[in-house]
């Protein structure tokens, strides 16, 4: 994984200085910005620059997706003063938010772009092992999944770049499941190390997607079949003048990033460990998993306190999309109630929580299980999902009858998904 993180950073680094290359050669003829002409492309010489620059534009989404669903979920403060980011924290998300309509168009531009360079690539010698189809598979079908764990109903583009009808999520993850099961076969045609990780990451997708449509069966099955030390983590870049596109978005809010305001709960706090004080994390009586330090100063809204995450300590820090560790909890959550249970004590094992937990119903057992997995993938885009799944059972979300704790800027709300976008209202005639 090491080395597929190596070769991903080069690369994306590279598409972008070959992108910037190409469009200043001759800035005096004019082009229509954003169209290919498709009788232009180079299936073989092209294919690269298109694939890595549509899973750099998912890259890109998913740091922005991760901050905001955080504030959403009560996984972060919002130490800002802009009101459309404390809709995301009291959960009054309006479909006029300009903020909102930043993260729709982020991440449905991804799956464009992705679908769009697959299209562009069919006619390529062999694209049944393609390892350029299956990048841009992969960062479609998170694309979609994504949307349809955090939309209550949202439109993908159609093929010939036509705006869709909205979907329902289980049509989301059905949209989903298709593009990971095409990157995890074009992945396995294309071997290596890197189209081996596109296929292991399209698994964890495939049953993520039939996790939340519901069934079980199918996602445990699915999860079964991922390697338990599988891990696919999306790399960035630290390039001054591209940090916000290259760079690790949740960072970008963090202490010492261009706007703090993702702040650290006093809940985590409590439950994780401050590198202020521990400089091997192991060793804190907290859980290494959460980690955080004071800035010593108020974030952007100058009314809260400054508490920074320090899981990703630099706009270089990759952020985890796929492992086994998620196979494992996905493939628990639909077994017994013992593989739970067993899961768990080893996951407060991790956290150095003690004693085991012992409890036998059901209820119980799911909370917990739903609070070590946020332990464990705190930060990485998971919660939202779990929490439309699974409601009260996942830990320290604000509820409607619950005030927020900024309580001059409006009331808790009882949102559990986004509305469809104005922007995409007014644009799309199917909605």
């Amino acid at each position: 994984m090491r080395r597929f993180i190596r070769f991903a950073v080069g690369a994306a680094f590279a598409v972008t200085m070959v992108m910037t290359t190409a469009a200043c050669e001759s800035f005096v003829e004019v082009r229509t910005p954003n169209i290919i002409d498709a009788g232009t492309v180079d299936p073989a010489a092209d294919g690269e620059t298109f694939s890595r620059s549509a899973f750099q534009t998912f890259a890109s989404a998913y740091g922005d997706y991760i901050r905001h669903q955080a504030w959403f979920t009560t996984s972060a403060w919002v130490g800002d003063t802009f009101p459309t980011r404390n809709e995301f924290g009291r959960r009054d998300v309006r479909p006029n938010n300009g903020t909102h309509n930043g993260v729709w168009f982020a991440l449905s531009r991804s799956v464009s772009q992705s679908d769009q360079a697959i299209e562009a690539l069919e006619d390529g010698p062999d694209p049944g092992s393609d390892i350029n189809i299956a990048r841009a598979s992969l960062s479609s079908g998170y694309g979609a999944l994504l949307i349809g764990e955090s939309w209550c109903s949202a439109p993908l583009r159609q093929p010939g770049n036509q705006p869709g009808p909205a979907l329902a999520p289980a049509q989301l993850m059905d949209e989903a499941i298709s593009r990971f099961q095409r990157a995890r076969s074009v992945g396995q045609a294309a071997g290596g190390s890197e189209g081996n990780a596109i296929a292991g990451a399209a698994q964890v997708g495939i049953a993520r997607a039939h996790q939340f449509a519901g069934r079980s069966g199918e996602a445990r099955s699915a999860a079964q079949q991922v390697d338990a030390d599988f891990e696919f983590w999306i790399p960035y870049v630290d390039q001054l003048g591209e940090r916000g596109r290259l760079g690790n978005g949740i960072f970008l809010f963090s202490a010492g990033g261009s706007r703090e305001s993702l702040v650290v709960p006093p809940a985590y706090r409590e439950m994780g460990v401050s590198t202020d004080e521990f400089d091997d994390p192991t060793e804190a009586p907290g859980d290494p998993r959460i980690l955080w330090r004071d800035a010593e100063r108020p974030p952007q809204d100058g009314t809260l306190h400054m508490y920074s995450q320090m899981k990703y300590p630099g706009w270089a820090s990759p952020i985890r999309l796929a492992s086994g560790l998620e196979a494992r909890y996905i493939a628990a959550e639909a077994g017994s109630i013992g593989e739970q249970i067993a899961l768990i004590n080893e996951r407060r094992a991790v956290g150095n929580q003690e004693p085991n937990f012992d409890s036998s119903d059901p209820q119980e057992v799911l909370a917990e299980l739903m609070d070590q997995k946020h332990r464990d993938f705190w930060l990485e885009g998971q919660r939202l999902g779990d929490f439309q799944r699974n409601g009260v059972a996942v830990p320290n979300v604000l509820g409607p009858d619950d005030e927020y704790y900024k309580p001059a800027v409006g009331n808790m709300s009882n949102q559990t998904c986004w509305p469809i976008t104005q922007a995409e209202i007014d644009a799309n005639p199917n909605l």
